[in-house]
C-alpha cells in the first residue's frame, strides 16, 4: 500500500506525541486495526531480547552506527556484482574499505568531512528537552518486501540464518543489536521511524521506498515491540522520487541548518523520537560519548545540530581517527605517540595487536580532545569491552604513577567468531570471564610491568611529583617522641614502613633517585634495516625455567608501531612448538616465552625462528634456540622478628611535603616504583591548612602545621595498618590507597581544633 502523505507527516513529527496522534488519526490504535501492528521478529514477547542489548543511549546509538556502516560496504559489493558470502569478497573490514575507498588515513580532513556528510550522517531536530536524533546511511537499503527479514527481525532472519551472518567484512552478527536504542526512544511508544529504499545499480526492476514505525504496546501478559504494515499486511511504501531526509551539507558557525532539504535517491534513514541524548548541543557531550566507543571508526560519521536553541560555534563535528588527533595535538609522551605495540600470542594460536599510549599529565583540560584511558578492546575501531585504569595500577602491572594517563587498546578484528563469543558478550560492551579472557590478561599485564619504557616513565612521573618535595625534620623529630612515648602506636607505625631503612636515599637506577639529563630521543625509521643482537648476530640460545618465563631481546631501528600501524604494517611469523608475546619499543624487540602452556620435561630444547617483513621488506629471521631448565628456586623472605621497644627513637617516618595547589587531596599514600615502600605525602598548599591557619592566632600557625600534617599522617597510618589485614588489600592494594587518602582527607577541617582546642575542655577530676 503506497501512502506518501503519512510517511511525510511522520518525517515532520518532532514529539512521540505528535507521531502518535498522527497515527491515531488513521485509527492505528483502535481494536479494530490491530492486524496493522506485527510482532517485532515475529516474537510476541520480544521485550526480554530488546532490553538485553546496550546499558546506555551512546552504545545503543554506535550499533546504528555499526549497522549504516555494514549496508554500506554491502552496497559497494553488490553494486560491483560479488556476492558478499563468497570468497570474491572482502574477507574482513579493512579489506572492504580499503578495496572501495583507499586508504583513508592519507585523505585531508576536508575529504573525510565530504565523505561523512554523504555516507553516514547523524542529526539533531526536536526541542532542546526532548531531541530527536536521525541516523542516516548511503547503504544497501532494503525492498519494502524484505523489512520483515532485516530491519523488522530478531535473532532469527530467514532459514538461512540471520541476514548479515555469513558474511565476513561486516559487523553484525547476531541480528538484534539494532533494537537496542528502542528503551531510549520517548517515554511511553518509544517510537522509531524506519524509512529505506535499495540504489538503483542493486536493484534495476522499478521499486519504491518502504517505510515503518516501531511502537511500544504495554500489557500486563505480553508488553512487546510491533511494527506498522498496510491494510494489505505489507510494508507500506511511498513511491520512487528522492525524499528530503538530509541536512543541507556544509553546517555553518551559528546557523541551524533545516533538517530535511537534501534530497537523496535511496539510502535508509531511522528516526528516534525524543531520545534520551545529553540535553546539549549533539556536537558536544553526545560527540564525546560517542568517541569513547569509537575511537577510530572504519568510515567517518558527520554529527550535525539543527535545533535552533543550541546554535553555537560548532553546529557539526567528524567522528573520525581520535589517536591521529592526539598525536598531532602533542598529547602524547615521547615513544608512545604512534601506538607502542605489543603482540600477544593466545593458546589458540591467534595474536592479538596491542597498542600502548601514554598521555602527557597535562593533557586533559582542551575540550574535544581530552584523553581516554584505561583499557579498550577494539573490532574494527569500535569500543566492544573496558577496563578502568586500576587495570595498571595494580601489582600486576605497578604502574600506578602513570596509570591514570594510559590507554591500551587489543585489536580483536581479525579473532575468530569462536574466540569473540568466549571473550565478549553479544551486546559488545563487557567481556565476558572466560578461561582465554583470563589467559590474555595475564599476558598483557606481564608485558606492561616489564615494559621498559614504561617503567622508565613511570619513575619520571613519580619524580615529578617529589622535585619539590621537603622534609620537616624537627617536625618528624617531634613526631618520633611521640612515638616513643607509645609503644603501641609506634608498634602500629613500624608495621607500615619499614624502620631506619626507610630513609631518604634509593639506590641509583630506582625509582625516586635523581638521574641527571635526559636519556637522547629514539627516533625511528619508517622501515627497518635490522634486527640483530649487540654483536651483530641474528641467533641466541635461552634458558626457560620450568612453568615459568624468560625474555630475550634484539635490536633494530624501526618505529614504535612498526607491527600495529594500517600502512605498510609489519608481521612477525614464528616456526617451532613455542609462540612468543613480544613488543618493540625504542630500538629494542623483546620476546618473552612462556612456559606454562607446554609442560615440557626439563632439559627439552625448542628451536624457534622468527621471521620478519612488511610488503615492500624484508624478510629478516631470527634464531633462538630456548632450552627447559630447572624451575626458579623461590626465595622465602626471612620473618624478622620486631625489636623490643627501647628509649630508642622508633622508626623514622617516611613522610614528605609537596606542594599540589590549594585543591589537591590534603594527603595521599604513595608507593615509591620499584619497590614496596608506602610514602605519606602531605599536600602543604591544601586550603583545609590555609583556612586552619586563618582561624588560630600567628603565633599558633607552627602549632597548626604540625598537627594538620602529622595528624593526617597517623590517621593514615592507623588506616592502612587496619586495611593491610583484610583480603582486599592483597586484591586490590591501590584503591584501598586511594580510599584511605579519601578518608584520611575527609578529617583535615577538623583535626586542628580537635587537636588543639578539645584537650583544654576536656572535664577536670573533682
Amino acid at each position: 500500500m503506497q501512502d506518501k502523505k503519512l510517511l511525510l507527516e511522520l518525517l515532520e513529527c518532532e514529539f512521540e506525541d505528535d507521531l502518535v496522534s498522527t497515527l491515531a488519526k488513521q485509527k492505528l490504535f483502535d481494536g479494530s486495526n490491530a492486524k496493522r501492528w506485527v510482532s517485532l521478529g515475529n516474537m510476541p514477547n520480544n521485550q526480554s531480547v530488546v532490553h538485553a542489548q546496550q546499558s546506555s543511549p551512546a552504545a545503543a546509538l554506535v550499533e546504528k552506527f555499526t549497522n549504516g556502516l555494514d549496508a554500506i560496504l554491502l552496497r559497494h559489493c553488490k553494486a560491483d556484482g560479488i556476492d558478499p558470502r563468497s570468497l570474491s569478497a572482502p574477507q574482513n573490514m579493512t579489506q572492504a574499505v580499503k578495496k572501495w575507498y583507499g586508504d583513508l588515513s592519507e585523505k585531508p580532513s576536508a575529504e573525510i568531512r565530504a565523505l561523512a556528510e554523504e555516507s553516514l550522517v547523524l542529526y539533531a531536530t526536536g526541542s532542546k528537552q526532548r531531541p530527536c536524533l536521525s541516523l542516516y546511511d548511503a547503504g544497501e537499503g532494503q525492498l519494502p518486501e524484505n523489512f520483515s527479514s532485516t530491519f523488522c527481525s530478531l535473532v532469527y532472519g530467514s532459514d538461512e540464518g540471520s541476514y548479515k551472518g555469513a558474511v565476513p567484512f561486516v559487523q553484525g552478527r547476531f541480528n538484534m543489536g539494532g533494537t537496542g536504542v528502542l528503551p531510549f526512544c520517548g517515554e511511553d511508544r518509544k517510537a522509531q521511524l524506519i524509512v529505506s529504499r535499495v540504489p538503483s545499480d542493486i536493484e534495476k526492476a522499478p521499486h519504491e521506498w518502504g517505510y515503518t514505525v516501531f511502537c511500544f504496546f504495554s500489557s500486563r501478559q505480553s508488553p512487546s515491540w510491533k511494527y506498522l504494515v498496510g491494510p494489505d499486511g505489507k510494508i507500506m511504501t511511498a513511491g520512487s522520487e528522492p525524499l528530503g531526509l538530509l541536512p543541507v551539507a556544509g553546517a555553518k558557525s551559528g546557523e541551524a541548518p533545516a533538517p530535511r532539504e537534501r534530497k537523496v535517491p535511496h539510502g535508509t534513514l531511522i528516526k528516534m523520537y525524543e531520545y534520551k541524548a545529553p540535553r546539549s548541543n549533539v556536537c558536544g557531550e553526545l560527540f564525546k560519548k560517542l568517541e569513547e566507543y569509537l575511537l577510530r571508526p572504519m568510515l567517518p560519521l558527520r554529527i550535525i545540530e539543527c535545533r535552533s536553541e543550541y546554535k553555537a560555534k560548532v553546529m557539526g563535528v567528524t567522528v573520525w581517527d581520535r589517536f591521529s588527533a592526539w598525536a598531532t595535538r602533542g598529547k602524547l609522551e615521547d615513544g608512545f605517540e604512534d601506538g607502542a605495540s605489543i603482540q600477544i600470542k593466545l593458546s589458540t594460536n591467534e595474536t592479538i595487536p596491542a597498542e600502548v599510549r601514554v598521555f602527557k599529565s597535562d593533557a586533559a583540560g582542551d575540550g574535544e580532545d581530552n584523553p581516554q584511558t584505561g583499557l579498550r578492546a577494539l573490532i574494527n575501531g569500535q569500543s566492544h569491552a573496558r577496563r578502568d585504569t586500576q587495570f595498571f595500577k595494580g601489582n600486576a602491572v605497578n604502574k600506578e604513577h602513570i596509570g591514570s594517563s594510559m590507554l591500551v587498546t587489543l585489536d580483536c578484528s581479525d579473532l575468530g567468531q569462536a574466540s569473540r563469543n568466549a571473550l565478549f558478550m553479544s551486546n559488545r560492551e563487557m567481556f565476558r570471564e572466560d578461561p582465554l579472557l583470563s589467559e590474555l590478561f595475564k599476558k598483557l599485564q606481564n608485558e606492561l610491568k616489564n615494559h621498559e619504557g614504561l617503567i622508565a616513565l613511570d619513575q619520571k612521573r613519580y619524580q615529578e611529583k617529589i622535585k619539590n618535595a621537603t622534609s620537616d625534620d624537627d617536625g618528624i623529630n617531634a613526631l618520633e617522641e611521640l612515638l616513643s612515648t607509645d609503644p603501641a602506636l609506634a608498634d602500629m607505625f613500624g608495621s607500615m614502613v619499614q624502620g631506619k631503612v626507610a630513609k631518604r636515599t634509593v639506590p641509583a637506577g630506582v625509582a625516586g633517585s635523581k638521574v641527571e639529563g635526559e636519556a637522547p630521543k629514539f627516533v625511528g625509521t619508517e622501515f627497518p634495516s635490522y634486527f640483530k643482537q649487540k654483536d651483530g648476530s641474528t641467533a641466541l640460545e635461552i634458558e626457560l625455567p620450568q612453568n615459568d618465563q624468560v625474555r630475550c631481546s634484539f635490536l633494530t631501528d624501526v618505529k614504535n608501531n612498526y607491527f600495529t600501524r594500517s600502512k605498510y604494517k609489519g608481521k612477525c611469523e614464528f616456526t617451532g612448538d613455542i609462540q612468543p608475546t613480544f613488543h618493540l619499543f625504542n630500538g629494542r624487540l623483546t620476546f618473552t616465552f612462556h612456559a606454562e602452556k607446554y609442560k615440557k620435561s626439563i632439559g627439552s630444547i625448542f628451536d624457534v625462528v622468527a621471521t620478519i617483513s612488511d610488503s615492500a621488506h624484508g624478510p629478516w629471521t631470527l634464531n633462538m634456540k630456548v632450552k627447559v631448565v630447572e624451575p626458579r628456586e623461590k626465595q622465602e623472605r626471612e620473618k624478622t622478628p620486631k625489636p623490643p621497644m627501647t628509649d630508642a627513637a622508633p622508626s623514622r617516618p617516611d613522610i614528605i611535603e609537596v606542594n599540589n595547589g590549594a585543591d589537591a587531596a590534603p594527603i595521599t599514600v604513595e608507593k615509591v616504583p620499584g619497590t614496596t615502600r608506602l610514602q605519606l605525602h602531605v599536600n602543604v598548599d591544601s586550603h583545609l591548612l590555609i583556612e586552619a591557619k586563618t582561624m588560630r592566632p600567628p603565633e599558633d600557625s607552627a602549632a597548626v602545621e604540625f598537627v594538620f600534617k602529622y595528624g593526617l599522617a597517623l590517621i593514615a597510618m592507623g588506616l592502612l595498618d587496619s586495611a593491610k589485614k583484610t583480603t582486599e588489600w592483597a586484591e586490590n592494594e591501590v584503591e584501598v590507597r586511594e580510599r584511605i587518602s579519601k578518608s584520611a582527607a575527609g578529617v583535615g577541617r577538623v583535626i586542628v581544633p580537635l587537636c588543639l582546642t578539645l584537650p583544654k575542655k576536656l572535664p577536670k577530676a573533682a
